[in-house]
């Protein structure tokens, strides 16, 4: 939720680079419709991966423990509810799936960014320049 609301708040931004948004989920199209829609985010791309294959074809690996709720986890959500920013949502899919950002064209990954950890921060704007 963290991501998806700061893409939000940064999609002028990252349009302007020229870059277009698919979001890969692993809930149904109604769970993502309603989720993405909390954001402003319902007309962007999205694929539905229940399987995890897309997951797996981009190289992202399952956290760990640590990598899930490890001091670092900690520091950064604490800091969250402290700002009162976007809460707690309902899992869908693997909560052990760790994300990844990529810059993608024409089939060739220009840049990647595969998070170490849920607490890891991507500048967006700079990942799609």
């Amino acid at each position: 939720m963290q991501a998806v609301s700061e893409i939000a708040t940064k999609l002028s931004e990252i349009a302007a680079t020229g870059a277009q948004l698919a979001f890969v989920h692993m809930g149904t199209e109604e769970q993502a419709q309603k989720f993405f829609s909390r954001f402003g985010l319902s007309n962007e791309h999205r694929v539905s991966d229940r399987g995890r294959e897309l997951y797996r074809a981009f190289l992202l690996k399952r956290g760990t423990l640590k990598q899930l709720f490890g001091w670092k986890v900690w520091k950064r959500e604490l800091r969250e509810r402290v700002m009162l920013t976007n809460g707690m949502g309902k899992v869908i899919g693997d909560s052990f799936q760790l994300p990844g950002v990529f810059l993608i064209h024409h089939s060739e990954i220009l840049k990647a960014f595969r998070h170490e950890s849920v607490a890891d921060k991507v500048d967006y704007v700079t990942l799609a320049k």
